[in-house]
C-alpha cells in the first residue's frame, strides 16, 4: 500500500505526514528520537493493509522534512511539549480517539499524551523511556564520540541531520535532563497499553519495561522480547506488525 504525503501547518512548525488508507486515521505512528516517517519503512502500510484501516505517521519538527530544525539543547520537559504538539496535530486532522504506536522517544510522547487525554483508545509503546537510565546516556555519549556513521545514516532521511543529532544527543546527555522522570504521572493512562522492549535493547535495562508498566497500572501489559534490539522495526519489522495488529484487534473485540 502506497502512502499519501502531506504537510500540516501548525503556525510555528510545518509537519510532514504520510497516510495509508482513506478517511480519518485511526492509528498514529510516532518515530524515535532520530527517526522519521521513512524510517518506519513498510510497517505502517502493512498494518493499514492487514487491518483495513487508515494509518498516519508524521515527522516531528526537525525530523525528515518537517521544520523548523532544532538549534539548541531542548528544555527538560521537551517530551511533554511534544505531547502538546501531538494534541494540536490530532485536532487539525480530526482524529478524536487515536490508537498510538510509538518507538523510543515517540513511545514516551504517546504515553504522556495518553495519560493526559482520556479519549485515547490504546497505546503500543515500543522501547519507551519513562525516566533517564544510565544505559541510554552512556550509549548516546558513545554516539557523540563517533558521530560520522550516525550522521551518514541520518542524511538519507533528514534535511538537517547534524542539527537533529546535536540537539537530541546534547539534550539527552545534559545535566538538567538527568532527573527527568514521568512515572508519577502515568497512572492516569486508562487506555489499554502494551509496553514492549527488546531484551537486547542497547539504550535500556529490562527494568525500564517493567517499571513503566507498573507506573501505569493494571491497564498496561509489559512484554520483553528475547533477542530483540532497540530498533525492532528495522531488524524484525514483522514482529512489530504482528504486535500492533493483534493489539488493535484486541481493542476492537472489546
Amino acid at each position: 500500500m502506497q502512502p499519501r504525503f502531506g504537510v500540516v501547518d501548525l503556525g510555528d512548525s510545518q509537519l510532514s505526514t504520510a497516510t495509508w488508507g482513506d478517511g480519518v486515521p485511526q492509528i498514529v505512528f510516532l518515530h524515535d528520537g532520530l527517526g522519521s516517517v521513512s524510517q518506519w519503512r513498510s510497517v505502517p502500510g502493512e498494518v493499514a493493509e492487514r487491518l483495513g484501516c487508515t494509518v498516519i505517521a508524521y515527522d516531528r519538527a526537525g525530523h525528515g522534512s518537517s521544520i523548523p530544525s532544532p538549534t539548541t539543547v531542548r528544555a527538560a520537559d521537551w517530551l511533554h511539549a511534544e505531547a502538546d504538539v501531538l494534541e494540536v496535530l490530532l485536532g487539525e486532522l480530526n482524529i478524536e480517539e487515536p490508537i498510538l504506536v510509538g518507538h523510543s522517544d515517540g513511545a514516551t510522547i504517546a504515553l504522556i499524551y495518553g495519560s493526559q487525554n482520556a479519549a485515547t483508545r490504546g497505546v503500543v509503546a515500543i522501547a519507551a523511556h519513562s525516566w533517564v537510565e544510565k544505559a541510554a546516556v552512556d550509549r548516546i555519549i558513545g554516539m557523540q564520540a563517533d558521530p560520522d556513521p550516525v550522521l551518514k545514516g541520518l542524511a538519507r532521511h533528514h534535511s538537517n541531520p547534524l542539527a537533529l543529532f546535536e540537539s537530541w544527543s546534547r539534550t539527552w546527555s545534559s545535566a538538567p535532563f538527568q532527573s527527568w522522570d514521568t512515572r508519577a504521572s502515568l497512572g492516569t493512562l486508562d487506555a489499554p497499553t502494551l509496553i514492549v522492549q527488546g531484551a537486547d535493547d542497547e539504550f535500556a535495562t529490562d527494568e525500564q519495561v517493567f517499571a513503566t508498566a507498573a507506573a501505569i497500572g493494571p491497564n498496561a501489559t509489559p512484554l520483553l522480547l528475547s533477542g530483540q534490539p532497540h530498533l525492532i522495526h528495522h531488524e524484525n519489522p514483522q514482529v512489530v506488525v504482528d504486535l500492533v495488529t493483534d493489539f488493535v484487534r484486541s481493542i476492537d473485540a472489546r
